[in-house]
């Protein structure tokens, strides 16, 4: 019921608007009438109105068919206006003749025009409406085809995202390895085990937007393992997440990009580590580090964290939290 009337509401508005004019019409200049007459008269009134939008319904698909809107929207606009108006004469016209055939029906000429008037307003009305839910409708679709096209536009840009981190990740694994090969093959062999890890799970991975927290949690350990063997006491990554909190979801391999950009962007020196600390406050995963920025900076576009953003705008309604402080540096995911 609630959805017929929600599906309905203009047309169910347009005919109780009409009853309405119709009953003080014919309150103002016909003789007194009880209520019992006036809802009689109203039966006929709703029977048309009914009847005129049926038709005109028709009318107004047929038309989107042989003159679309798109053509020529004036043109069309005043075709369906005087099309509803012949066919409501021609229908009103038929009526008229059936009554008059009755021995008791008599209408005055006020009367033939009141009902005219009542008629072409209907019929006016009628296609006022079928227009207006029209282009409602097609705003509408243009807004979700809009977001669908910005939604892909987004994970366009969080897949090339991807793909740009996992070079550059690579070039600085291999580098390491290199040297790790000639001086420590144990531990050069403990790398590869990690390093394997790291990408069967980007591959397993790789088409989905939003994974368990704890499950990049894991991942991540993998991460971070490669990492301290790469900088050794150089960088401290210091995680304390609740456990309601791992059941939650986050956007694939956000926190890699976000401590290799912790990285990228921050001296890394035994004398002076690199603290990343990852929690969880009020929802959010919180990645915080303090700044030791770099005095060469490696060229940045700036976008990974402002393509995170768009990201995140359709996986949540809450934002992606950026502060940038005197000594700290702080990236805020929504949990999902």
């Amino acid at each position: 019921m609630e959805s017929f009337l929600r599906k309905h509401a203009i047309r169910i508005a347009i005919t109780i608007a009409f009853v309405i004019v119709a009953w003080s019409i014919r309150a103002a200049l016909f003789d007194p009438m009880s209520l019992g007459r006036h809802l009689l008269f109203s039966i006929p009134v709703i029977i048309v109105t009914q009847i005129i939008w049926t038709i005109l319904s028709a009318v107004h698909r047929l038309l989107n068919r042989f003159l679309p809107f798109s053509r020529s929207i004036y043109a069309r606009v005043i075709l369906q206006v005087v099309i509803g108006i012949v066919l409501v004469y021609i229908l009103r016209t038929i009526v008229f003749a059936c009554l008059e055939q009755l021995p008791q029906f008599e209408l005055s000429n006020l009367g033939r025009a009141m009902i005219a008037t009542i008629n072409n307003l209907v019929s006016l009305a009628v296609n006022m409406a079928l227009i207006s839910q029209h282009f409602t409708a097609v705003w509408k679709e243009g807004v979700v085809k809009a977001e669908r096209l910005e939604r892909e536009k987004v994970q366009l840009q969080y897949h090339q995202l991807k793909n740009q981190v996992d070079p550059h990740f690579l070039f600085n694994a291999f580098t390491s390895l290199d040297s790790l090969v000639k001086v420590n093959p144990d531990l050069a062999s403990r790398f590869i085990g990690h390093l394997a890890k790291v990408y069967r799970y980007v591959l397993q991975n790789r088409d989905k937007e939003v994974v368990n927290l704890q499950t990049e949690l894991d991942f991540l350990a993998h991460y971070i393992a490669l990492l301290e063997i790469r900088f050794d006491k150089a960088l401290v990554i210091d995680i304390r997440v609740h456990e309601a909190a791992r059941e939650k979801g986050i956007a694939m391999v956000t926190l890699q990009m976000l401590i290799d950009n912790a990285v990228k962007h921050n001296e890394v020196h035994p004398g002076n580590p690199l603290h990343i600390h990852i929690s969880e406050k009020d929802g959010y995963l919180e990645v915080t580090n303090n700044k030791q920025v770099r005095r060469q900076l490696a060229h940045s576009d700036k976008q990974g964290l402002e393509q995170l953003k768009s990201l995140y705008t359709f996986l949540s309604e809450r934002p992606v939290i950026v502060k940038d402080e005197t000594d700290t540096f702080t990236v805020a995911l929504p949990l999902l």
